[in-house]
């Protein structure tokens, strides 16, 4: 995925049928860090969210509504304050589908490769 600006890209006529994917440009890096980042800065309590995140069941829209707000919040933070960590693409249905298949692949590619370096003991 290209890093560019999100507004450049959806001014182009053949993006309509496209939506926004954004991405962390290193594979390294951890939305989880970004986010309790932020909650830090803006003075909130990253216990309690990652908490609540976790056994966030059913329709509790309260606490939804709160996470959701945050996460918002919480990318608008990244992509200000970490922009040349994020990479923005517009992609179709089809090039959605086919990166989630690569991904997949991808983690079962991993998975083997764990698996075979673990040793087996009849």
């Amino acid at each position: 995925m290209a890093h560019a600006n999100p507004d450049e890209a959806s001014k182009n006529e053949d993006d309509r049928d496209r939506h926004l994917h954004i991405r962390l440009s290193d594979d390294r890096s951890s939305i989880f860090d970004f986010i309790t980042e932020y909650l830090h800065a803006a003075g909130k309590t990253a216990d309690w969210y990652w908490r609540t995140a976790g056994r966030l069941e059913g329709n509790e829209a309260e606490n939804l509504e709160e996470l959701l707000s945050s996460a918002f919040e919480a990318g608008a933070f990244i992509a200000h304050e970490h922009p040349e960590d994020l990479d923005f693409g517009w992609v179709t249905e089809e090039e959605c589908e086919r990166e989630r298949k690569r991904e997949e692949r991808g983690e079962q590619r991993e998975a083997a490769k764990k698996d075979k370096s673990l040793p087996h003991y009849a």
